[in-house]
């Protein structure tokens, strides 16, 4: 006589129950398995039609880059004097600004300063051409 088993369908046969996540999961490998050499094959014939269209369009991209060469080289010459010209400013505004950090060093630490009122012992008279705080 068989039993049922707590899913309502019977038992396998001596008292052994059949486990239903362990037979999907066969299922489910012997399905990939099968299914894998038409998977592989399918890569494989995508791989040599990339490839052959690789090969197809190569000379027409080198033709276009050929085309494009001359355009490129003409931007490059009439753009490379303005890019001079700013690289020229931006140097000498650097160098401005370094000599003007070295005269600010010069005039001595910014630390025997007060920073805030009443942290320092005096106030100090500022020298001819400082800003007055």
């Amino acid at each position: 006589m068989e039993h049922e088993s707590e899913t309502g369908r019977p038992s396998d046969e001596g008292g052994r129950r059949r486990d239903p996540l362990e037979e999907l999961q066969a299922r489910i490998e012997a399905a990939i398995e099968e299914i894998r050499p038409k998977v592989k094959r399918a890569f494989e014939e995508l791989d040599s039609r990339v490839d052959a269209a690789v090969d197809e369009l190569r000379p027409k991209v080198d033709a276009k880059m050929r085309e494009a060469r001359p355009r490129m080289e003409q931007f490059v010459a009439d753009i490379q004097p303005r890019i001079d010209e700013m690289l020229r400013r931006m140097q000498t505004k650097l160098e401005e600004l370094r000599q003007d950090l070295e005269s600010r060093a010069r005039r001595g630490p910014a630390s025997e300063e007060p920073t805030t009122p009443g942290a320092g012992d005096t106030t100090t008279t500022p020298e001819p051409g400082e800003p007055t705080v």
